[in-house]
């Protein structure tokens, strides 16, 4: 038997236990900070969107009474 069927009878199949390497660079940290202004602009458009809502919701209740 030549070498290469050898290494290929003794094959694993490939599924939930393969281990995948990744060589390289390391992966930077994720930029925390980046993200923390992220989700506080996305709570405070939020929070204004909401503002917004109300006011005309507050406003739309006043004019049928001033009319």
């Amino acid at each position: 038997m030549s070498k290469n069927q050898d290494r290929t009878s003794h094959r694993q199949k490939r599924g939930r236990n393969r281990h995948i390497r990744i060589r390289g660079q390391l992966r930077a940290d994720p930029d925390l900070g980046r993200i923390a202004r992220t989700v506080v602009a996305i709570a405070i458009a939020q929070a204004e969107k909401e503002a917004q809502e109300e006011t005309k919701r507050q406003t739309e209740r006043r004019e049928p009474d001033n009319e």
